[in-house]
């Protein structure tokens, strides 16, 4: 993810899953049916952004359709001017690996979201993730981004298995496309070089 200045993270987060040069993995870190709620990410979280803009994602159940661990986050833009703008839809699930906190997010199209309500999570309907890596205290949410450079240098020296293309708009596409089980070593491993050092920080909304 090539930004300097990020505002929120429903916005980039949807722009990424929108551009699929973006994607970080055709696999999750672990299988949803298997992994466990995060209670703490329950509920609104506000960031402002440098332009005057606030931001509000709402975190709640998706429903008995999907795994018990999916969330939902939609996402409301206020700008300076009082104008209200939606942020889009993502659907998202936690792993936790040795006391390490990830998310695994897809959505961003409301077809993908209509796609798997209808027909379930299965590795048919959701082919696409984003990799986070999050910490909650107190009432603050931190979320960090995998660095593309670093996921491409671990791809072209053999750590772990993925594609390197040109995609569209000029955009290189660089993808994870190992297994969950050799994905999730991998992270956990090489977590402090591997995602971005620039942090979004919520703040919960009580």
């Amino acid at each position: 993810m090539k930004t300097k200045r990020v505002f929120f993270l429903m916005s980039l987060v949807v722009l990424c899953l929108l551009l699929t040069s973006c994607s970080d993995s055709t696999v999750p870190l672990s299988d949803p049916d298997k992994s466990k709620v995060d209670e703490r990410l329950a509920g609104v979280w506000r960031v402002e952004g440098k332009d005057g803009e606030v931001s509000y994602n709402h975190i709640g159940r998706f429903g008995d359709s999907l795994p018990e661990s999916v969330v939902r986050v939609v996402g409301v833009t206020h700008t300076k001017e009082g104008k209200i703008r939606s942020a889009g839809e993502l659907l998202i699930f936690p792993t936790m690996i040795e006391g390490k906190s990830f998310l695994n997010v897809t959505g961003g199209q409301d077809q993908q979201i209509k796609l798997v309500e209808e027909k379930g999570w299965t590795p048919e309907t959701v082919t696409t993730y984003l990799i986070f890596r999050y910490q909650v205290t107190g009432d603050g949410l931190t979320v960090q981004g995998i660095d593309c450079a670093a996921k491409q240098r671990a791809i072209e020296g053999g750590k772990i298995k993925g594609v390197i293309e040109k995609g569209d708009h000029g955009f290189t596409k660089v993808v994870f496309t190992d297994t969950t089980e050799n994905l999730a070593r991998f992270v956990v491993e090489n977590s402090d070089d591997l995602f971005s050092k620039n942090v979004v920080k919520l703040e919960r909304v009580k």
